[in-house]
């Protein structure tokens, strides 16, 4: 059962992606601290390595800070707790959105991610799927442009890693 099957349809948002590499090197990249700070983020945004605490197993934290490229000051911290972890195939959390100071309120946001394995010009691939809720309207088109710049940058980073695997 879905974590988000309590949340009213029309307050999640739904952005997939292709990566051309194999579910389990996809989810790999999702929970690698090193691989996930190569990526993770929406576009003008970057996540310090010495930021993130992951811990993927029901039950475990996932921490992090995005910070604004331009305006390093500005951060935004990520708090969660892994609610299902399906190695290779799913990642589920709750993130406790920062208050005002900074620090994990009782207001949450549900994340479901799934791998779902795909070909991808021949080869074997991947297809993310990032859903999560409840969100307000009013934001669905900034959070859909944010995860599309971060699964774009995924795929940027799976390839490169796989290129360098190869060479090797």
């Amino acid at each position: 059962m879905s974590i988000l099957t309590t949340v009213p349809t029309d307050q999640i948002v739904s952005v997939s992606g292709d990566v051309p590499a194999p579910p389990q090197d996809v989810f790999g990249a999702f929970v690698d601290p090193l691989r996930l700070a190569g990526w993770y983020g929406p576009e003008g945004w970057i996540v310090p390595a010495h930021t993130i605490s992951i811990d993927p197993r029901p039950g475990g934290t996932f921490r992090l800070a995005m910070v604004n490229h331009a305006q390093p000051g500005q951060a935004v911290p990520l708090y969660s707790t892994f609610v299902s972890v399906v190695d290779g195939e799913l990642l589920e959390h709750r993130e406790s959105l920062p208050g005002p100071d900074g620090e994990a309120s009782d207001a949450t946001v549900l994340h479901r991610i799934e791998f779902l394995p795909r070909e991808i010009d021949g080869t074997e691939g991947t297809r993310v799927v990032v859903s999560q809720g409840p969100l307000p309207r009013e934001v669905h088109a900034t959070v859909v442009d944010g995860w599309r710049s971060a699964l774009d940058e995924l795929a940027k980073a799976v390839a490169s890693e796989r290129k360098v695997r190869t060479a090797n």
